[in-house]
């Protein structure tokens, strides 16, 4: 898990000593500096999300969270989230762009691999004819078409049949025959294509194309954002709450 700790020692921050007063509401002003210090990093993770990626997706402009500092706990975290209620959890797949090197296999690859349509230690990249979505990835539908035709599916009732396979192939000018290159044919690499019916004859569009390397440069420093971050924000934050702090305290002495 990606995770920045944001904590503060007031003495080395400020290089000051303090009054009686000021220390007896330290851990109280630590711990609001903290939580507001890791709420704005967890903002410009966002914003830098979508400065960064081409149309990223809402989980990823959501990637970041963070845990609360409290009385007990004088530092709170930033954290890209580990968990997703239906796919790969960001700290999974954006580990790649933070750190650089390969990414993780897709949950289609590994069906296709299983399947022997896709070669072991291979990728699949969007070919010229994949139908995309806002976000660049290949449809989610295009994706489930191909992997039933293939009958690449874990479910074998949600594969192709051999008469669904005939009806398609009667209406194949709208598209939608999906077949798998294993090995260089010509100028087809290996990959995934979809045959189509043109007015001036057969013709095969790649939707995906297999390649031996998928790798990211590190372009999500999300470590030194944090940390240029907290330089600037958490002297303000903390000077503001211990002021608040300690206006608190000589108002109820007063009372």
């Amino acid at each position: 898990m990606s995770l920045v700790r944001i904590a503060v020692d007031a003495d080395n921050m400020l290089g000051r000593q303090f009054s009686e007063l000021e220390r007896q509401n330290l851990g109280f002003a630590v711990m609001q500096a903290c939580n507001a210090t890791a709420f704005e990093i967890r903002q410009s993770w966002a914003r830098s999300a979508g400065r960064i990626f081409d149309r990223p997706t809402a989980m990823t402009l959501r990637a970041a969270q963070y845990r609360k500092a409290t009385r007990q706990k004088l530092y709170a975290e930033i954290y890209l989230r580990d968990e997703a209620s239906n796919g790969t959890p960001p700290a999974k797949y954006l580990q790649a762009q933070v750190d650089g090197g390969q990414r993780r296999k897709k949950g289609f690859e590994l069906l296709l691999q299983q399947k022997g349509a896709m070669p072991a230690g291979m990728f699949a990249v969007a070919g010229k004819g994949a139908q995309l979505d806002r976000f660049g990835n290949v449809k989610a539908g295009q994706v489930s078409k191909v992997l039933s035709q293939l009958g690449a599916r874990l479910d074998p009732y949600q594969n192709d049949s051999e008469a669904s396979r005939g009806r398609r192939r009667a209406r194949r000018r709208r598209g939608g025959e999906y077949f798998v290159v294993k090995q260089r044919r010509g100028r087809l690499l290996p990959g995934v294509y979809e045959r189509v019916e043109t007015g001036f004859g057969s013709a095969v569009r790649s939707v995906f194309i297999f390649t031996r390397a998928a790798n990211y440069r590190p372009r999500y420093n999300i470590f030194a954002l944090a940390q240029r971050e907290w330089d600037r924000l958490m002297p303000f934050y903390f000077n503001r709450e211990l002021q608040k702090a300690l206006d608190s305290s000589r108002y109820r002495r007063q009372s």
